[in-house]
Protein backbone atom coordinates (compact mmCIF):
# COMPACT_ATOMS: atom_id res chain seq x y z
CA UNK A 1 0.00 0.00 0.00
CA UNK A 2 3.07 2.06 0.74
CA UNK A 3 3.57 2.81 -3.40
CA UNK A 4 0.10 3.89 -3.84
CA UNK A 5 0.49 6.17 -1.08
CA UNK A 6 3.59 7.45 -2.42
CA UNK A 7 1.73 7.47 -5.66
CA UNK A 8 -1.05 9.55 -4.71
CA UNK A 9 1.31 11.81 -2.77
CA UNK A 10 3.06 12.60 -6.63
CA UNK A 11 0.92 12.58 -8.35
CA UNK A 12 0.04 16.04 -8.97
CA UNK A 13 3.78 16.41 -9.50
CA UNK A 14 4.06 13.95 -12.17
CA UNK A 15 1.38 15.33 -14.35
CA UNK A 16 2.39 19.03 -13.55
CA UNK A 17 5.72 17.57 -16.13
CA UNK A 18 5.70 18.90 -19.82
CA UNK A 19 5.68 16.11 -22.09
CA UNK A 20 8.31 17.62 -23.70
CA UNK A 21 10.48 16.80 -19.96
CA UNK A 22 9.50 13.24 -20.09
CA UNK A 23 12.87 11.23 -20.74
CA UNK A 24 13.28 7.29 -21.47
CA UNK A 25 15.47 5.76 -18.15
CA UNK A 26 17.50 4.08 -20.67
CA UNK A 27 17.38 0.61 -18.83
CA UNK A 28 14.74 -1.08 -17.13
CA UNK A 29 12.31 0.06 -14.81
CA UNK A 30 12.81 -2.20 -12.02
CA UNK A 31 17.05 -1.57 -12.14
CA UNK A 32 16.06 2.20 -12.09
CA UNK A 33 14.30 1.89 -9.02
CA UNK A 34 17.05 -0.55 -7.33
CA UNK A 35 19.06 2.24 -8.26
CA UNK A 36 17.54 5.09 -6.73
CA UNK A 37 16.91 2.96 -3.53
CA UNK A 38 20.76 1.73 -3.79
CA UNK A 39 22.00 5.50 -4.21
CA UNK A 40 19.44 6.75 -0.91
CA UNK A 41 20.52 4.16 1.55
CA UNK A 42 24.26 5.41 0.58
CA UNK A 43 23.81 8.75 0.53
CA UNK A 44 22.43 9.33 4.00
CA UNK A 45 26.22 9.14 4.83
CA UNK A 46 27.36 11.91 2.52
CA UNK A 47 24.59 14.35 3.22
CA UNK A 48 26.69 16.74 4.27
CA UNK A 49 28.95 16.44 1.20
CA UNK A 50 26.47 16.34 -1.10
CA UNK A 51 24.98 19.59 -0.10
CA UNK A 52 28.09 21.02 -1.30
CA UNK A 53 27.31 20.39 -4.42
CA UNK A 54 23.13 21.38 -4.53
CA UNK A 55 21.98 17.93 -3.16
CA UNK A 56 19.81 18.74 0.14
CA UNK A 57 19.18 16.35 2.90
CA UNK A 58 14.87 16.54 1.37
CA UNK A 59 15.79 15.45 -1.84
CA UNK A 60 17.52 12.46 -0.17
CA UNK A 61 14.54 11.92 1.73
CA UNK A 62 12.25 12.29 -1.21
CA UNK A 63 13.53 9.17 -3.13
CA UNK A 64 12.09 6.50 -1.25
CA UNK A 65 8.76 8.05 -2.15
CA UNK A 66 9.54 8.34 -5.45
CA UNK A 67 10.64 5.22 -6.16
CA UNK A 68 7.48 4.04 -4.72
CA UNK A 69 5.44 6.48 -7.23
CA UNK A 70 7.23 5.23 -9.78
CA UNK A 71 6.66 1.42 -8.71
CA UNK A 72 2.85 1.77 -8.78
CA UNK A 73 3.00 3.68 -12.14
CA UNK A 74 4.89 0.96 -13.64
CA UNK A 75 2.22 -1.48 -11.74
CA UNK A 76 -0.95 0.29 -13.22
CA UNK A 77 1.08 0.91 -16.40
CA UNK A 78 1.89 -3.26 -17.01
CA UNK A 79 -1.82 -3.52 -15.73
CA UNK A 80 -2.88 -1.33 -18.65
CA UNK A 81 -1.21 -2.38 -21.35
CA UNK A 82 -1.87 -6.17 -20.44
CA UNK A 83 -5.66 -5.37 -20.36
CA UNK A 84 -5.37 -4.08 -23.93
CA UNK A 85 -3.49 -6.66 -25.16
CA UNK A 86 -5.77 -9.41 -23.87
CA UNK A 87 -8.71 -7.23 -25.83
CA UNK A 88 -7.13 -7.22 -28.44
CA UNK A 89 -5.95 -11.01 -28.37
CA UNK A 90 -9.71 -11.74 -28.15
CA UNK A 91 -10.78 -9.18 -30.88
CA UNK A 92 -8.51 -10.95 -33.30
CA UNK A 93 -10.26 -14.02 -31.90
CA UNK A 94 -14.03 -12.56 -32.33
CA UNK A 95 -13.81 -10.25 -34.80
CA UNK A 96 -14.16 -12.88 -37.79
CA UNK A 97 -17.46 -14.32 -35.85
CA UNK A 98 -18.73 -10.97 -35.95
CA UNK A 99 -17.98 -10.27 -39.37
CA UNK A 100 -19.61 -13.78 -40.13
CA UNK A 101 -22.33 -12.63 -38.48
CA UNK A 102 -22.92 -8.96 -40.02
CA UNK A 103 -22.65 -11.04 -43.71
CA UNK A 104 -24.94 -13.55 -42.70
CA UNK A 105 -27.55 -11.30 -41.43
CA UNK A 106 -27.02 -8.88 -43.95
CA UNK A 107 -27.57 -11.44 -47.32
CA UNK A 108 -30.91 -12.38 -44.62
CA UNK A 109 -31.89 -9.18 -44.91
CA UNK A 110 -31.07 -8.58 -49.09
CA UNK A 111 -33.15 -12.07 -49.41
CA UNK A 112 -36.36 -10.66 -46.91
CA UNK A 113 -36.85 -7.04 -48.26
CA UNK A 114 -36.04 -7.75 -51.91
CA UNK A 115 -39.58 -6.97 -52.64
CA UNK A 116 -39.12 -3.62 -50.58
CA UNK A 117 -36.84 -1.00 -52.56
CA UNK A 118 -37.03 1.22 -49.94
CA UNK A 119 -35.74 -1.28 -47.60
CA UNK A 120 -32.90 -2.91 -49.93
CA UNK A 121 -31.77 0.48 -50.83
CA UNK A 122 -31.50 1.45 -46.33
CA UNK A 123 -29.28 -2.00 -46.55
CA UNK A 124 -26.90 -0.90 -49.37
CA UNK A 125 -26.36 2.16 -47.27
CA UNK A 126 -25.66 -0.37 -44.53
CA UNK A 127 -22.87 -2.25 -46.24
CA UNK A 128 -21.07 0.62 -47.38
CA UNK A 129 -17.98 1.11 -46.04
CA UNK A 130 -14.81 -1.07 -44.10
CA UNK A 131 -12.45 -1.75 -41.50
CA UNK A 132 -13.60 -2.70 -37.40
CA UNK A 133 -15.45 0.42 -36.50
CA UNK A 134 -18.05 0.31 -40.02
CA UNK A 135 -18.86 -3.43 -39.09
CA UNK A 136 -19.39 -2.13 -35.45
CA UNK A 137 -21.60 0.44 -36.69
CA UNK A 138 -23.30 -1.80 -39.35
CA UNK A 139 -24.65 -3.56 -36.00
CA UNK A 140 -25.96 -0.30 -34.97
CA UNK A 141 -27.91 0.86 -38.27
CA UNK A 142 -29.21 -2.66 -38.62
CA UNK A 143 -31.79 -2.49 -35.68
Amino acid sequence: MANTEDYNAKLAEIEAIPNEEVKDPGMPVDVALQEAENLYHWSLNDTEKLGVVGIRRTQIEDLPVRAGACREAQSIWNKDFRSQQEAQEEWAEKSPLAYEFRNDLLASMRFAFRKNDALLNRVRAITDGSGHADMIQDFHLVK
